[in-house]
């Protein structure tokens, strides 16, 4: 019974719990403003996650885009966000992606944002800063492009690695809905209700 009361000492003092960048249930954290070329306001203060489900405040994320540089998801706060989960071995995904661009400009306007979350390149590696590049250049994309290195943010939200998932998030940070199946035509009809 003490080795038992040890190890759980152990765990809870140890620190070796993996946290998401905004934890369920942590009210006492500063967002801090990533440093980059993409649209930023910040969230409001106090917001917590919830998950992927809609209705659901959904993670924060800190992740490299086509640049090099750190990438919030909460810095989109207070536009229309599409969350594009893909892989660059996915066919289907290859497809969506060829349709990002002409979806995010006939909305861009309106306050959408339309962003390709990456957990893996060609070969299911992660990918580097030269494969979002591949990515942009072959889809002729404007929009951010992150590299999410062994699904740390992404897998969550992927039941049985089935890729893509397309989520669209409100103005307030919640998942509205999980496009399914992911289309393009279906994307936009999601986006089309929050505008309505």
């Amino acid at each position: 019974m003490r080795i038992f009361a040890s190890l759980a000492l152990l765990v809870a003092t140890s620190g070796c719990v993996p946290v998401l960048e905004t934890p369920n249930g942590v009210d006492d954290w500063t967002w801090d403003p990533p440093e980059n070329g993409w649209f930023l306001d910040a969230p409001p203060e106090g917001l917590v996650s919830e998950g992927f489900l809609p209705g659901e405040v959904i993670p924060d994320f800190r992740l490299v885009d086509q640049f090099g540089d750190e990438v919030s998801l909460w810095q989109f706060h207070t536009r229309i966000i599409v969350v594009d989960i893909s892989t660059m071995w996915c066919g289907p995904c290859r497809e969506l992606a060829s349709e990002a661009e002409e979806t995010f400009q006939a909305y861009a306007s309106q306050g959408l944002i339309y962003l390709t979350v990456l957990p893996e390149d060609l070969v299911g590696e992660p990918p580097t800063v030269e494969d979002l590049n591949l990515w942009v250049d072959e889809y002729d994309l404007t929009i951010p492009v992150v590299s999410d290195p062994e699904g740390g943010w992404s897998d969550p939200a992927v039941p049985q690695g089935q890729y893509p998932i397309v989520l669209v998030v409100d103005r307030d940070l919640k998942v509205h809905d999980q496009v399914d199946p992911p289309s393009d035509a279906n994307i936009r009809d999601a986006v089309e209700e929050l505008l309505d």
